[in-house]
């Protein structure tokens, strides 16, 4: 958490479901881009902010899935003749965006948008935090730390050369008779 990270995520999410839904016809846009945009609203209750970023009390005890959910329902509970189906997808969209029952969901998604949905959030929450933890590795050569989060080592710049290959030219020289005609 940072600030300013809730917008930014917000915004990522919303591009990539205007660009799925750009790529995917079947997807109802305006479905998705409003689940992207309210996904994650139960964290304005959830954290508090004034001199640094932390829990509220109803934020450690509620979750941001379940605010969010509150949320939601207040104000569409305020409008009148909503459709009782489109709010009932949306308020779905809101609880079941982290996918699946060990990542907190309290339900998996059960329609395109809402699976869809998910799998943005994740990527974009999965690709920031990597590229923050391979923005701090300070560690010397080609691979990061171990990262626990992801079990695995990642490569920060390019493959090393062995110098007994030879140069990459060379290499191509070598091969160039195998595909030629």
């Amino acid at each position: 958490g940072y600030l300013g990270g809730l917008l930014e995520h917000t915004l990522s999410v919303c591009e990539l479901a205007d660009a799925a839904a750009s790529h995917y016809p079947e997807l109802d846009r305006d479905l998705l881009l409003c689940g992207a945009f309210l996904h994650d609203v139960g964290k304005i209750r959830e954290y508090t902010y004034r001199t640094h970023i932390d829990y509220s009390d109803e934020g450690r005890l509620l979750g941001h899935v379940v605010l969010g959910a509150a949320m939601l329902e207040e104000k569409l509970a305020a409008l009148k003749a909503f459709p009782r189906a489109l709010a009932m997808r949306l308020k779905h969209l809101v609880i079941s965006h982290h996918g699946e029952f060990a990542f907190g969901s309290p339900k998996r998604p059960k329609f395109l948008e809402a699976f869809v949905l998910h799998l943005i959030d994740d990527l974009d929450a999965k690709v920031n935090g990597l590229g923050r933890f391979m923005a701090r590795d300070r560690k010397e050569g080609s691979w990061t730390d171990f990262n626990r989060l992801f079990e695995r080592y990642f490569l920060k710049g390019g493959i090393e050369e062995d110098a007994s290959e030879g140069s990459p030219s060379a290499e191509a020289e070598r091969q160039r008779p195998l595909f030629s005609s």
